[in-house]
């Protein structure tokens, strides 16, 4: 029995599959091609001259039934005769290479010169006295031709800068769309199916992290696997920072070879790229849509497949529904909406209090950020977060969230809540700016706040996917005074040997292991963990999600430090938190 491959097998090719394996990075025009000497000479003396003269170095095309040679030229020698006859053709030729240069050169006899050149120059280029003098033409004829090649390799340049990827080489969106228009176009003469897969790799924190060139140094090296994984007669393309493309072209129905084909890309995830020193698992969701099943032309298919692709699973490939692109112009006119929340001041912050479950005090709170509509409605914030972070907005939002806290725990302090301390949610990618940790202080500063008010909460799968820069950010925040929280503890998959390097304070025991406590086997053995696991490194806790007295008391019991959920009190606007809290007391 043969080894299974991971690369795909030969099948049934596509139009123009040549195109889509990467492009060499600095091409060179064909010598061939640019040595092509069209000779149209009418008096036989000098075109056998010319022929002898040119064979050796050159490669001399001659005219076909009338016609100029279907392979193209580089060059063209007529003298007067021939030139009047071959003139239009001529004409026609030169406009369609524009903008390269072909150039034709004119032999003709000394006393014709003057009175022809003038009326010629549309056409001709370069002119050549007659008797021919050898050096002179070489001489010229080297000119033009070198010319003719500069502007080639011009062009290929400009052809390499606008349809293929710089970073992989790899054709870009350009020329996936063109390829894809092509083949649905052939597709309806033969009755036959295209099936268009999209990839994403959520490469953003690449980005944000180790800069543009270790982006570029990721794609690559995932381009070079997808390119092994998928096969010969898979057309691939790079459509975007983290956005892939691929085509199969037959009549097979998609389970026959696109199911296939997605798992063996699917396949880049099992080994990780190594970036600036740091690996990077690359996670990939996969789309397909066809044509003519979910579109009817290039743009629609293609839409088809990357709105697919954000609802597959990872390592799952997703067909195509209609219903989805409704929820991707529900996510569009979301985000357009925050654009105008932004501009208009339509968020609100709100707290919720964490309690001292030793003593019951209130110890501080998490903020909150909610969306309020001119209506007075409250838009969940399950449904604009995730828009706001996909989007890029939550850059805008949270130095809104940070300024709007800092002023807000100033206010509770001044009031008598002297070591009130107020929890944030950010992201890595918040944390790399450049600024956060300077604008944070300034903060701090401009409301005479210590910077232990503040604490910062970070997911636990964000913190283990954040790079060695983002590492160092957050250890030198809190060296400052800055508290750090990992939140959602115990859904993510820090090890132990990690959870020690990295620069936290608070350990967040997630509402799914508390939902289960007391008396859940599974949820009293993780949150005990959990609660073992701070002390050995000398961690706060909190509890997420107290809905109930035998929780509250569970936790107590257990010596968890602070605790926040509904049982405690519920989140409220920030300017009734005060009045709870002065009623708490």
């Amino acid at each position: 029995m043969a080894a299974e491959s991971d690369s795909g097998s030969s099948g049934p090719r596509g139009p123009a599959l040549a195109a889509w394996r990467p492009v060499a990075s600095a091409g060179s025009a064909d010598t061939d091609q640019a040595g092509r000497i069209l000779l149209l000479m009418e008096g036989r003396g000098n075109r056998q001259q010319l022929a002898n003269l040119l064979s050796a170095r050159y490669r001399v095309v001659q005219v076909e039934d009338g016609h100029l040679p279907a392979e193209g030229f580089d060059l063209a020698i007529a003298d007067g005769p021939a030139l009047l006859r071959w003139q239009d053709a001529l004409y026609e030729a030169k406009h369609a290479q524009q903008p390269v240069f072909l150039p034709v050169m004119l032999v003709l006899p000394r006393a014709d010169l003057r009175s022809r050149a003038g009326r010629l120059r549309s056409i001709v280029d370069e002119f050549v006295v007659s008797p021919i003098d050898r050096a002179e033409l070489l001489e010229r004829l080297e000119m033009l031709l070198r010319a003719r090649h500069q502007a080639l390799a011009q062009r290929d340049q400009f052809v390499r800068i606008v349809n293929y990827d710089r970073a992989t080489r790899l054709p870009n969106r350009n020329l996936f769309h063109e390829q894809v228009r092509t083949a649905i176009e052939a597709a309806k003469a033969k009755g036959e199916s295209v099936h268009v897969v999209a990839v994403h790799t959520p490469f953003t924190r690449v980005l944000e992290t180790f800069g543009q060139r270790g982006l570029d140094h990721a794609a690559a090296a995932c381009a070079e696997r997808f390119c092994h994984l998928a096969g010969d007669d898979v057309g691939l393309a790079r459509l975007g920072t983290e956005h892939w493309g691929a085509m199969l072209f037959d009549d097979a129905s998609p389970m026959d070879r696109v199911l296939p084909l997605c798992t063996r890309l699917s396949k880049v995830e099992r080994h990780p790229i190594e970036v600036a020193g740091e690996p990077i698992r690359p996670q990939v969701r996969i789309g397909v849509a066809s044509y003519p099943d979910d579109g009817s032309d290039a743009e629609t298919v293609i839409s088809a497949a990357n709105i697919a692709a954000t609802q597959a699973n990872e390592g799952e490939p997703a067909f195509f529904s209609p219903s989805w692109r409704e929820a991707v112009l529900d996510h569009l006119r979301t985000e357009a909406a925050l654009h105008d929340a932004l501009e208009q001041g339509q968020f609100e912050l709100w707290l919720q209090p964490k309690l001292r479950l030793a003593d019951n005090r209130v110890a501080g709170a998490e903020a909150l950020i909610r969306w309020r509509l001119p209506s007075g409605e409250l838009v969940p914030p399950g449904q604009f977060i995730p828009v706001a972070e996909s989007s890029g907005l939550i850059r805008r939002i949270t130095p809104w969230i940070l300024a709007t806290a800092c002023r807000t725990v100033a206010g509770l302090r001044a009031d008598g809540a002297r070591d009130f301390v107020l929890a944030v949610n950010v992201t890595p990618a918040d944390v790399s700016a450049s600024d956060f940790a300077a604008r944070l202080q300034a903060l701090c500063a401009e409301h005479d706040l210590p910077p232990q008010a503040i604490e910062l909460e970070l997911t636990e799968t964000m913190l283990c996917e954040t790079g060695a820069d983002t590492i160092g950010r957050l250890r030198a925040l809190r060296e400052v005074g800055f508290g750090i929280a990992i939140d959602d503890f115990g859904t993510g998959y820090s090890s132990l040997g990690y959870l020690h390097q990295l620069p936290v304070d608070t350990l967040k025991i997630d509402k799914q292991f508390i939902d289960g406590v007391p008396g859940e086997a599974g949820s009293d053995t993780v949150t005990r963990a959990i609660i073992h696991l701070a002390r050995e490194f000398a961690l706060e806790t909190v509890a997420e999600g107290i809905e109930n007295e035998d929780q509250l008391a569970y936790l107590r019991a257990a010596g968890v430090v602070l605790g926040q959920g509904y049982y405690i009190a519920r989140p409220m606007p920030a300017n009734d938190f005060a009045q709870w809290l002065a009623e708490w007391k």
